[in-house]
């Protein structure tokens, strides 16, 4: 009997962090916008008509210079949808929150996203593509817009 009440005891505790993590988790749902971005493609990505400069020196590499904006319209649990658009593309964007609710990923139509969240208004991520055209990195911070 004594073991059936510290394995109850046990689950009750579990059951209760299961419920603080919950309560803790980021309401990513709003308008969200790249500030600080660190980006480099290699190739024509599907963003460049929305802004592309050349890297000095360099015949395929560019830097973006239009505008990017994050709407995550829904979140369920853990789990988040929206769309990611610049100024001629808009791509469908899901992700998920780790357990802890300090990380994230991220995937849209050609690429993933990983990062960590800083506080809820802000996300430090770092994006990552290849595809038989392009490649492209980039790292910055996204900012919810208020």
């Amino acid at each position: 009997m004594k073991h059936l009440r510290i394995v109850g005891g046990v689950i009750g505790l579990l059951a209760a962090g299961e419920g603080a993590l919950a309560q803790d988790m980021l309401a990513i749902k709003g308008t969200w916008t790249p500030s600080q971005g660190a980006h480099i493609v290699d190739g024509q990505s599907r963003h460049h008509e929305s802004g592309t400069t050349a890297v000095p020196g360099q015949d395929t590499l560019k830097r973006h210079n239009s505008k990017f904006v994050f709407r995550f319209e829904g979140q369920e649990g853990r789990t988040f949808w929206g769309s990611l658009s610049s100024d001629k593309v808009s791509e469908r964007l899901i992700g998920a929150l780790s357990v802890d609710g300090k990380r994230f990923v991220m995937a849209d139509q050609d690429g993933t996203f990983t990062g960590t969240v800083v506080d809820s208004n802000t996300l430090d991520y770092c994006y990552t593509h290849v595809t038989p055209t392009d490649r492209a990195v980039a790292c910055g911070l996204l900012v919810r817009e208020r």
